[in-house]
């Protein structure tokens, strides 16, 4: 009886496994064993991760205000207004060429296989060949007249104030990204319009830095004479790219470094300064004496800086390079050490932070809720890290900083420490001579002529 049990258990074994007699689950172990590298992906465009897309009220900065580009949002009513403008944004770009209108059909047709395979494949059965192609061609023209016309020659050509900033906005939303050389292809049916200096500007205008520093650097860069780089994918990670250079990983940084708040650090000796690169790959720490400075990119925050952040975190997050993750990496030291309002005052003061978002406290939050569940690359900026642990942990930084802020914040507390300190010092003076007194020349003769003739 029991083993008439023990064979039908192993029967029901087998179907759940799908093993077959004398031959269990050798499909599935070869399987395993032919598993040499991880799963390659050839989507460049993704949607966003349900990770970030549950966080409490972030799912409508993954959603495009006026303008669908690409597939996922392509047909969504409320965002006809703008798509209307697109069949006459194409004409007057290629001024009315029905040749060049053809020609560029063409070579996009050609290349509509690779263009779908920069998609997520769920959106391939919502477009045939002939449409998907139509789409990446006006959302191509669309886009480049925007750059050249709209952006760079305020020529609106009907589009109202409000829907030229949101295109601006959704222009770097992840989900609503073409592939690069769809412009590319497009350019070249546009000749003799210095293109790549044109997108570096307009790239160049939406980084996060502020205004006295965004235009310090933005003729250099757009007017290099390096070409955008052929393995960009999309606007977005042209935008990532820019705003994370110059600035290579360190070592893996130990755990037990983590940033204390603004205010703590200060209280340590640890002061804030902008620094004169706009990377938020680059910070850097300096120490002179018993304190230092830390130096942090300078950035404006305001209405459009939590829907470029999220949508650049979830660029990284999709990114096949692991390692690329410097803005999630800077969130995530911002949401150290800004713990209240009075941490955003002091970065605000020191031109680290450029607030037109409102108050303090706002800012504060935009950098505590982003930060959430977030988890940076432990080699980021761990040279900094180790050197301000370093810094902190220092018994003797922190009873000179505590002593500077204590008598160095006023005139009078200096003068009352200077006045006391003398007083000391004098105090001192009088108590050892009250001891052992002042002596004189005579006082020796009479000392040498006592022992002499034994007096």
């Amino acid at each position: 009886m029991a083993e008439a049990i023990n064979d039908q258990t192993l029967s029901i074994e087998e179907e759940a496994f799908g093993t077959t007699d004398g031959n269990p689950h050798e499909e599935w172990l070869h399987s395993i064993l032919k598993a040499k590298s991880p799963p390659s992906c050839s989507t460049q465009i993704h949607r966003v991760p349900m990770i970030l897309r549950e966080h409490k009220d972030h799912d409508k900065y993954y959603v495009p205000k006026v303008v669908s580009l690409g597939p996922y949002h392509h047909g969504n009513p409320n965002l006809e207004s703008v798509q209307n403008f697109k069949p006459l944004f194409t004409n007057e770009l290629v001024s009315g060429n029905q040749e060049s209108l053809q020609s560029l059909y063409n070579k996009l047709e050609e290349m509509v296989q690779t263009l779908r395979g920069y998609y997520e494949e769920d959106e391939d059965d919502r477009f045939s060949d002939e449409e998907f192609t139509k789409m990446m061609m006006l959302d191509g023209c669309f886009i480049l007249y925007f750059i050249e016309h709209i952006f760079l020659n305020n020529d609106t050509l009907g589009l109202k104030g409000h829907q030229i900033m949101f295109v601006q906005q959704d222009l770097f939303l992840l989900e609503n990204q073409i592939p690069y050389p769809v412009l590319t292809e497009v350019m070249k049916f546009v000749p003799d319009k210095m293109w790549d200096f044109k997108i570096k500007r307009f790239i160049d205008d939406n980084i996060l830095a502020t205004e006295r520093h965004r235009r310090g650097g933005q003729a250099n860069y757009a007017k290099a004479n390096n070409p955008i780089p052929a393995t960009i994918n999309h606007l977005l990670e042209l935008l990532q790219t820019r705003v994370t250079r110059e600035k290579s990983l360190g070592p893996r940084a130990n755990d037990r470094y983590t940033f204390r708040n603004v205010n703590e650090l200060i209280e340590v000796g640890i002061h804030f300064k902008p620094s004169v690169t706009r990377s938020l790959a680059h910070i850097e720490f300096s120490k002179h004496g018993f304190f230092a400075n830390l130096q942090l990119p300078p950035i404006t925050i305001d209405d459009a800086t939590k829907p470029m952040l999220l949508n650049l975190v979830a660029y990284e997050m999709c990114s096949n390079d692991a390692k690329a993750s410097w803005v999630t990496s800077y969130i995530c030291l911002m949401d150290s050490l800004i713990d209240h309002s009075e941490d955003v005052k002091v970065l605000r003061k020191a031109g680290v932070l450029d607030n037109r978002l409102g108050s303090d406290k706002e800012v504060a939050k935009l950098f505590n809720e982003i930060g959430t569940d977030l988890v940076p690359n432990n080699f980021a900026y761990s040279e900094a890290r180790f050197a301000i642990q370093k810094h902190y942990d220092s018994k003797r930084n922190t009873w000179i900083s505590q002593l500077k802020h204590e008598y160095m914040k006023s005139p009078w507390a200096f003068v009352a420490l200077f006045v006391g300190v003398v007083g000391l010092f004098l105090s001192g003076v009088q108590a050892y001579f009250s001891v052992w007194g002042l002596r004189s020349d005579c006082d020796y003769v009479c000392k040498a002529l006592k022992e002499r003739h034994n007096l």
